[in-house]
């Protein structure tokens, strides 16, 4: 008698309702000016600025809540560390509040937009974000990687691409070494490791080619920035490295902004002469048809799956995702067992 065959599998995928609790990397330092900068991410609209007196990155809802003008809409300007409307010159300080206008002998009391808490490190700059208000969190402030600082280095050089999926489609990259080799060209993984540690989540990756080898290894801090560096050494006795970053911030609960960044060796000749390096950067970049931006590709034609039927040659993507759960959840929520290091080996 013949078996029965099995149903046609049902694949089931629901979105999360709400954007996840982090830091965010929204760019290079060098990116910020006193020119407002329009940013739209969580479902809403922000400017961005450097003040004129601080030095210092603020972000603040764009929406003027007189008239509803965009403050970083087009005659906005920065005047100190404050940004005014276009509309009717309402000065909106740093911290949010309306510190001036300029027809009004009084200011209303209730004229305060929200000001959001933002950082520097490692010559990137990033906002939190909690959909629950809450402030930074002080063990996952992001930080200092040494190794940016290290002389001979080119600036980073940031490029950007809409994703229409939710942004948490993008993590699973850490875990998904069956991945690696139709996307990305990797002919053969010699290790592969994933580490989870209370916010943070590494990868750690060998691999051979008929040229040579390569080390790699890339960390989350949260769910929304990802640093990488990776260790190239060739047959025939070239060795280079490079350092990258992986990216996200979403615009929508059903999209993000995909941003991959990339920092190289600066070639000789090209020492002190920035625009040089930019240029440089931007030729390695479009001469690397199988890195991080061949994904785009999967993900836009994706669906959102929560039951994937996994095989034993996939890596741990059970484990990241109970990870990455943490940054949806309300804070006394978050397992105290996350804290833990874990450690999952796939080779």
């Amino acid at each position: 008698m013949n078996k029965p065959l099995p149903a046609p599998y049902v694949i089931e995928g629901i979105l999360p309702d709400r954007y996840p609790r982090g830091w965010f990397c929204i760019g290079t330092d060098y990116e910020f000016s006193s020119v407002p900068v329009k940013l739209d991410y969580f479902g809403s609209s922000l400017v961005a600025y450097r003040g004129q007196v601080s030095g210092q990155v603020h972000i603040l809802d764009a929406y003027c809540p007189h008239m509803g003008a965009n403050l970083a809409g087009e005659g906005s300007m920065v005047m100190g560390d404050s940004v005014i409307c276009p509309f009717h010159g309402w000065s909106w300080g740093s911290d949010g509040f309306c510190n001036d206008i300029p027809y009004a002998k009084k200011i209303p009391d209730k004229a305060r937009i929200k000001s959001w808490s933002v950082m520097e490190e490692n010559q990137l700059v990033y906002v939190w974000h909690d959909p629950d208000g809450g402030p930074p969190i002080e063990e996952q402030v992001i930080p200092r990687n040494d190794e940016v600082f290290e002389d001979g280095w080119t600036p980073w050089v940031i490029r950007r691409a809409t994703v229409a999926s939710n942004c948490r489609e993008l993590i699973d990259n850490m875990a998904d070494k069956a991945h690696f080799g139709p996307v990305h060209g990797t002919e053969e993984i010699t290790l592969f490791t994933n580490i989870s540690e209370g916010h943070t989540y590494t990868q750690l990756m060998n691999g051979r080619s008929p040229t040579g080898t390569m080390e790699s290894k890339a960390t989350y801090y949260g769910p929304g920035y990802m640093i990488h560096s990776m260790q190239i050494d060739m047959d025939i006795g070239i060795n280079t490295r490079f350092m990258s970053l992986v990216m996200n911030v979403p615009t929508s609960l059903e999209s993000f902004e995909f941003l991959a960044g990339f920092k190289y060796p600066v070639p000789p000749g090209m020492e002190g002469n920035i625009v040089a390096q930019i240029e440089f950067v931007n030729q390695q970049i479009d001469e690397n048809s199988e890195g991080v931006f061949a994904d785009l590709a999967i993900w836009k034609d994706k669906v959102t799956i929560d039951n994937p039927i996994l095989c034993d040659g996939d890596g741990p993507l059970t484990r990241l995702r109970q990870w990455y759960q943490q940054f949806l959840l309300p804070t006394d929520q978050v397992a105290a067992s996350l804290k833990e290091r874990k450690v999952y080996h796939k080779n």
